[in-house]
């Protein structure tokens, strides 16, 4: 990444920092991916139950195949034994996990956490259930305003989402919102989330690199 493009970035992610710590939030910065994940696996158990959700950016930082291939107690909810009432248990069974890990479609620099479910595991184990949860964000979601935030979670990580997992929607066709009808959309819930309770539950990794949609 250029210099300046990666100061500027530093910048807009440590303001954001700062107005989230003001929302009972925990938020770090780092520099690369690399760091962030040091981190993570520097302050988690292996005696830990661990949920996640359905996320590109964790994908990227494989985060998940580490927990599998190192012995972690993972709720393994994409387990590709998994039967869909397995999955389904699974899913519940994380609402009591010591640790939830996902990430978020957007937030906004002055503190607000935007994010779209189908079915709301992720959006509601964020807000509530797992004691603490870890957001790993790349700069790319991060935006000037709650508005833009709502405007980013409909009209740019939805469609790319529903052109991931190849729904037939119209936001593939026009990569753009309509609240559509079709049977293969993809967005059902939405949280917006502007304070922690209790303090510091939610810990924000900020990464200084363009992760998912």
């Amino acid at each position: 990444m250029e210099t300046e493009k990666n100061k500027y970035n530093e910048i807009i992610i440590n303001k954001a920092i700062e107005n989230f710590k003001k929302r009972n939030f925990d938020a770090y910065y780092f520099s690369n991916k690399e760091e962030a994940i040091n981190y993570f696996f520097s302050i988690i158990k292996k005696e830990q139950s661990i949920g996640y959700g359905g996320s590109r950016t964790l994908s990227q930082l494989q985060i998940i195949e580490r927990l599998r291939n190192e012995g972690y107690k993972l709720l393994d909810r994409n387990n590709e034994n998994n039967t869909q009432q397995i999955r389904e248990a699974i899913e519940r069974q994380i609402f009591s996990a010591d640790i939830f890990i996902a990430s978020a479609n957007a937030v906004s620099l002055d503190g607000h956490i935007v994010s779209i479910d189908l079915w709301g595991n992720r959006v509601c184990a964020t807000s509530f259930g797992p004691k603490n949860v870890y957001l790993f964000i790349g700069y790319n979601k991060i935006v000037n305003d709650l508005e833009s935030a709502i405007f980013r979670v409909k009209n740019i990580a939805a469609p790319l989402n529903a052109i991931r997992l190849n729904k037939n929607t119209p936001c593939v066709k026009t990569g753009k919102c309509i609240d559509c009808f079709s049977e293969d959309r993809i967005c059902a819930t939405m949280t917006i989330l502007n304070w922690c309770h209790p303090k510091n539950r939610i810990r924000l990794l900020f990464i200084n690199e363009e992760l998912g949609f």
